[in-house]
């Protein structure tokens, strides 16, 4: 019997149960993906790297090297495991050239530094998206995946190095994964080629930097190694980074698409509920004559309750077991990214069994939900189900007509607003969930509006100028230093530039350890940056540190902090705390100019008199400086650097505008659907004391209008409120050197094109559902 009424059940109400089950298919699969999505992410870096070994500590360094020195150090480091010297050869992009099969360019737009490595033999290893190490021979050239993606090369495409007048031409073998390079953010990423043709090209073009790396027993030993091994007086011109930073800037990219999969899907779920009782509430509406005669004839509570249950436990069943599945079958487009950086590998079994547990919990909920509204059956009695027709809404308070305004107002607008006015609560769920839609579309929306702004920058430890200009570190560092001062006072095109000099002092931390602390120092030191707490250094002994720096040495604005430098120390009051996601986020910045350090690197932030010229300068100065020296527009160096989150993002985003304007208008539906079923009584006699079916149909809208109205500016305001705090509790959680973000939202998008088209669609749907009332008729009460 069950089965029966709920099969008829599904025929006789094929669009609320269809919209039902799609609703719970897309809220489950939502849930389910972004499980699958997030621990692909781990399982598959962590699958890579068990491969190949990517080192726990590594520094980059230009220039010569005393390698004796270095292994008698390493050999002397208690905890150490393994260490190994790599060297690397630096090419600039202007020297490779790619012959495609529709194409031919050069890499000279690419801000990353390239470096041409040979295989390693054990650790470090460089490998195919099979997780197999690569083997070359001799003409052949592995490009790293971050490449391919960017230039779009094929395997078979021709590559020509022509540097220092040596030219040698490669053909694509394969497409490399490198365990360390694989973001934007690392700034450096390496092209193998065969052992004959690296030896054969080693010390006849470009500039040799070198890897050091170290393994431990625990990766955590890598800060307190790193502090020991800068004061050691060791090789250390360039970048040094950890195994912590390395993982999660390999992440970066992925865990941003997670999170945004997570709060829509939890969104949703959300919602689902609001779906489930509408349909609920719907059905006993329309039945409530049939549940006054089951309760008459003496069918118990339970039972009347499990007739309606069965069916919503298997629609939700069906509604999770369907998601599940359509998850599964495009799991591979949301983890094309995952799958294309770290290789490709099936979904493993812990991502299939956690995701199965997602989708029970959303199953369970749902379930548990409609059991407790079906409890308003208990309260239905027989009088109030066959006599008054009223078992569920017994509110009798009336709303006052007020038609004497009519003379200002047309009497369908103020039936209309007077309704929503007095019987705000009737209409909630409506405004519940547009609000929820906006703050759905809008948080991802304003987070990718960020990361695209030309402001993003004060978030990356620099002022947002036209041009940023990058000296390398080497041996021609302040040669390079030079010559860019040159070209910068002897151009007239410049407004104005500030200058900052990376120097290195000590101090300790908050566990009494020594530690390094690498500072920006320049009259113009710490202006622009998004501070968390505190201001911008003075001239005179204060400093500002980074976010992630004022957690490692424990302090606070307004502490005090001395610093190691030239045999001396000195104190320096922190003027404030900054964020900043650049050199791993441990970074500070001065106006004093401590004399007598040596430079580890020049920045140089340009303002030009005609921002039009922008692109034309850079390009200009590029190839005037040369070799060590970057020359970026301020938004490219942005765009490449974040390059690979923003894609993703865009790509999210596009798919939430579509679900959130699909969830809003699938809301209406259903709750049309109620409405009309609850209000047949008033609409016959409506159409009985003379109004038209158009005038109802109007009412309606303007009903539906006022409170999408409300929801959507709700949702805006939500968003304004919470949507920051939403995406700082994530930023926080990932440890990247940012807590918060002042969200930039691009205001025609958000208070004008997002309400509009969710107004227009909820209207819209609006207008079809309520055609249904020409069938209404006071013949039909009865």
């Amino acid at each position: 019997m069950n089965w029966l009424i709920a099969k008829n059940d599904f025929i006789r109400n094929k669009v609320i149960n269809l919209s039902l089950l799609l609703f719970m298919m897309f809220s489950a699969g939502l849930a389910v993906l972004s499980v699958i999505m997030a621990v692909q992410t781990f399982t598959s870096i962590s699958e890579l790297y068990k491969m190949a070994q990517p080192p726990h500590f590594m520094q980059m360094h230009k220039g010569k090297i005393n390698q004796d020195k270095i292994d008698e150090f390493m050999l002397d480091y208690e905890g150490i495991t393994c260490w190994q010297t790599v060297t690397m050869i630096d090419v600039y992009g202007e020297s490779l050239t790619v012959v495609g099969k529709e194409d031919t360019y050069n890499l000279s737009d690419c801000r990353l530094d390239i470096g041409l490595v040979k295989q390693n033999e054990t650790k470090d290893l460089l490998l195919n998206s099979k997780h197999e190490k690569v083997t070359l021979h001799k003409g052949e050239m592995g490009i790293p995946v971050l490449l391919s993606e960017r230039y779009g090369m094929e395997i078979g495409d021709r590559v020509m190095l022509t540097s220092h007048d040596v030219t040698k031409e490669f053909v694509i073998k394969e497409f490399i994964l490198d365990s360390m390079m694989n973001s934007t953010m690392v700034s450096s990423t390496r092209i193998l080629l065969s052992d004959e043709d690296f030896d054969e090209l080693s010390d006849q073009v470009g500039e040799n930097e070198y890897l050091i790396e170290a393994y431990f027993t625990h990766s955590k030993e890598a800060s307190n190694f790193q502090t020991a091994y800068e004061n050691a007086g060791l090789p250390q011109n360039g970048q040094a980074v950890t195994y912590t930073i390395i993982f999660m800037l390999s992440a970066l990219t992925d865990i941003s698409t997670v999170f945004v999969l997570l709060l829509v899907s939890i969104l949703l779920i959300f919602v689902s509920f609001i779906c489930v009782k509408f349909t609920i509430m719907a059905a006993l509406e329309e039945e409530i004559s049939e549940i006054g005669t089951m309760k008459a004839i003496g069918l118990t509570f339970a039972d009347i309750r499990d007739l309606y249950l069965n069916k919503y436990r298997a629609l939700a069943m069906a509604g999770v077991i369907g998601g599940y599945i359509l998850a599964l079958l495009i799991s591979g487009v949301f983890t094309k990214h995952i799958s294309a950086t770290f290789g490709n590998m099936r979904i493993s079994a812990l991502a299939l069994i956690l995701s199965l547990v997602a989708g029970c919990l959303v199953f369970l909920l749902i379930s548990y939900y409609c059991k407790k509204i079906l409890k308003k059956i208990k309260k239905v009695t027989v009088v109030d189900a066959l006599v008054r027709g009223k078992g569920f809404d017994k509110d009798s308070g009336g709303i006052k007509d007020g038609l004497y305004k009519s003379k200002k107002i047309s009497v369908n607008w103020l039936m209309g607003i007077r309704e929503v006015f007095y019987k705000f609560k009737s209409w909630i769920i409506v405004f519940a969930v547009v609000s929820i839609a906006v703050l759905m579309i809008l948080v991802p929306l304003n987070l990718l509006n960020t990361f695209e702004a030309p402001e993003f920058i004060t978030y990356m430890g620099s002022s947002l100028e036209n041009i940023l200009i990058e000296v390398d570190n080497g041996e021609k560092l302040e040669n390079s230093y030079g010559n860019v001062k040159q070209v910068l006072e002897n151009d007239d095109a410049i407004e104005n530039y500030y200058e900052y000099r990376r120097v290195r002092v000590q101090t300790f931390d908050a566990e009494n350890k020594l530690m390094n602390l690498n500072i920006d120092c320049g009259i113009n030191a710490g202006n622009e940056l998004q501070y968390l707490s505190g201001k911008t250094p003075k001239d005179g002994n204060e400093i500002a540190i980074s976010y992630l720096n004022a957690n490692e040495t424990g302090k606070e604005a307004g502490d005090t902090i001395v610093l190691y430098f030239n045999d001396k120390k000195q104190e320096f009051v922190i003027s404030g705390i900054y964020q900043d996601v650049t050199s791993g986020g441990y970074t500070a910045k001065s106006k004093y100019n401590f004399s007598g350090l040596n430079a580890e690197k020049y920045t140089f932030s340009v303002n030009l008199k005609d921002r039009a010229e922008v692109e034309k300068k850079a390009t200009e100065w590029s190839k005037i400086l040369g070799a060590g020296v970057t020359v970026d527009p301020m938004e490219d160096f942005i765009n490449q650097t974040l390059g690979g989150v923003v894609k993703q993002l865009r790509t999210m985003v596009f798919a939430i505008v579509i679900i959130g304007a699909c969830l809003a208008m699938l809301i209406t539906v259903l709750f049309l659907k109620l409405r009309l079923a609850k209000d047949l009584s008033e609409i016959a006699v409506l159409k009985a004391v003379g109004f038209s079916e158009h005038d109802i149909k109007q009412q309606y809208t303007i009903k539906i209008g006022c409170v999408s109205i409300a929801g959507i500016l709700a949702g805006i305001i939500l968003t304004d409120v919470l949507g920051e705090r939403i995406v700082n509790v994530a930023l926080s959680i990932a440890g990247l050197g940012i807590k918060k973000v002042e969200l930039i939202t691009n205001p025609v998008i958000e208070y004008v094109m997002c309400p509009l088209l969710l107004l227009g669609l909820i209207l819209l749907i609006t207008r079809i559902v309520v055609r249904t009332i020409k069938k209404y008729n006071i013949i039909s009460i009865h």
